[in-house]
């Protein structure tokens, strides 16, 4: 697993890993630009934001990178992520979240399969997560995850699109 191999770095402005994943795809000189070219351009996104460890992407790009699977995860990871910002559209236009938001996060979840755990790291302790799945779809569950903390933990009135027409990208305000 390598860096990503796009002149356009990733965009961490979402405040939120959800709204980081939807802001993968954005727009430069007018010009759309999705910077998950490829499963490898996924798997580093997932380390970047930390919802793998380094350890744990390596593993998945060498068993996935190179395979049919790891393409199809990608597509659906795309897929994935134009129902996410669909929602996001509406909760920052004031608007209720779309019922097929709701099954496509909850129809993604059933790839986390694992349990949480208490990691002590540098003296400190943190929630980690096991993944008893080997599968390559478990990223899309980590994506669903992602986009269930959203919903659940966050005030969604603070959901904002950047506000300059050409703008695509969303993020959590924490100024209020």
């Amino acid at each position: 697993m390598g860096e990503p191999k796009l002149e356009t770095p990733f965009l961490f402005v979402g405040n939120q890993r959800c709204l980081d994943f939807i802001n993968t795809n954005f727009v430069v000189n007018g010009q759309p630009v999705d910077v998950l070219a490829t499963f490898s351009d996924l798997v580093t996104w997932l380390v970047q934001v930390k919802l793998l460890s380094g350890e744990e992407g390596k593993k998945i790009e060498h068993q996935w990178g190179k395979q049919v699977e790891g393409s199809e995860t990608l597509e659906q990871a795309r897929a994935f992520r134009v129902t996410l910002r669909e929602m996001v559209e509406r909760i920052a236009a004031g608007r209720p979240v779309p019922e097929a938001a709701m099954e496509a996060i909850n129809g993604t979840l059933r790839y986390r399969i694992g349990y949480p755990q208490v990691i002590r790291r540098a003296g400190k302790f943190e929630r980690g997560y096991l993944a008893e799945s080997q599968e390559v779809n478990q990223v899309l569950g980590l994506l669903a995850e992602a986009a269930a903390n959203l919903l659940c933990t966050c005030d969604l009135s603070q959901i904002k699109k950047c506000q300059n027409p050409l703008c695509v990208l969303f993020f959590y305000d924490t100024t209020k």
